[in-house]
């Protein structure tokens, strides 16, 4: 990773190394970088965020608002109609809105970088920089109130404090990153945050959190305006789906490894499973398409 002054990576990790970062932070640890509350200000602000809110078609589950205990529901936040019509009405009443985050809900904006165009140029060249899949969500919850529940991710984010302040609380603890978090053991919470380490975030700050490290965030005497730089780089899964469209490799799939009638104590057709790893490792060989793909757009004159 080349350290210049054009470097997106290094604009977020300030007198942090960006190689540095790989070897020693990414993966690892969380990571606290303080900054100037202005730091941000070309990109995003509470006022862009407004304005986005306001003229803009506002569409469950793209837009939501939660609590620390999941209490807040769909149909507290659209308008009321007879119980068919909400079924498919999906647009949220500004209003509700309003009263959700004053009783204690987050909001939560997924791929808000699509409404703010230097937002999207922003995570594009970052994106291209470290050749990862990128997204962002935006959040903001009001003062005093506890965020989204506790609760790790599958993948790592890059937290930009856009407005205010809100501190995270974080901890190792034991998960399985492939399993649904609602099957595993959620750390406690009690009144003296036992076993968790936290930090505060202010306008300016950024915070790296690592994918699988529990956290859930608290805001103090400010309210918070967030963005949540999520990192999806390339895993075994979405390699194997992108095979899928592999001529031989698709071929190779719809081969029957057991037939009916037979007992289903092994696979059969054993031969078929040696040519589809032969497959893979042919093209495990071959070099991976780029990973960003900035959406498509329209220009009209």
């Amino acid at each position: 990773m080349s350290e210049n002054n054009n470097s997106l990576l290094q604009f977020l990790l300030g007198d942090i190394p960006s190689q540095y970062f790989f070897s020693e932070i990414y993966n690892k640890r969380p990571l606290h970088v303080s900054g100037a509350s202005s730091k941000f200000s070309h990109l995003f602000s509470l006022e862009v965020l407004n304005a986005i809110l306001n003229f803009s078609s506002l569409q469950y589950p793209r837009i939501r608002v939660t609590d620390h205990f999941n209490t807040i529901h769909k149909y507290d936040l659209i308008d009321d109609k007879d119980r068919y019509s909400n079924n498919l009405n999906n647009e949220l009443n500004r209003k509700k809105i309003l009263f959700a985050i004053a009783r204690g809900g987050t909001l939560v904006y997924d791929r808000i970088q699509e409404f703010h165009l230097p937002l999207e140029r922003f995570i594009d060249q970052l994106s291209e920089e470290i050749n990862t899949r990128m997204s962002i969500n935006g959040y903001y919850t009001a003062r005093q109130t506890k965020g989204v529940n506790v609760h790790f991710d599958r993948h790592d984010v890059f937290a930009i404090q856009i407005h205010g302040s809100k501190r995270w609380f974080y901890r190792e603890d034991s998960h399985v990153l492939s399993k649904a978090m609602r099957h595993q053991s959620v750390p406690p919470v009690d009144e003296s945050f036992t076993g968790w380490q936290s930090v505060l975030l202010k306008q300016g700050d950024v915070f790296y959190c690592p994918r699988g490290l529990w956290h859930f965030t608290h805001t103090e005497d400010e309210h918070s305006a967030h963005l949540a730089v999520g990192l999806y780089p390339l895993t075994l899964g979405d390699w194997l789906k992108k095979l899928e469209s592999h001529p031989e490799i698709s071929e190779l799939l719809e081969e029957y490894v057991h037939q009916p009638g037979m007992k289903a104590t092994s696979i059969q057709n054993a031969h078929v499973l040696d040519k589809f790893i032969d497959a893979l490792r042919n093209e495990a060989n071959r070099p991976i398409s780029p990973m960003t793909q900035p959406r498509p757009y329209i220009e009209l004159e």
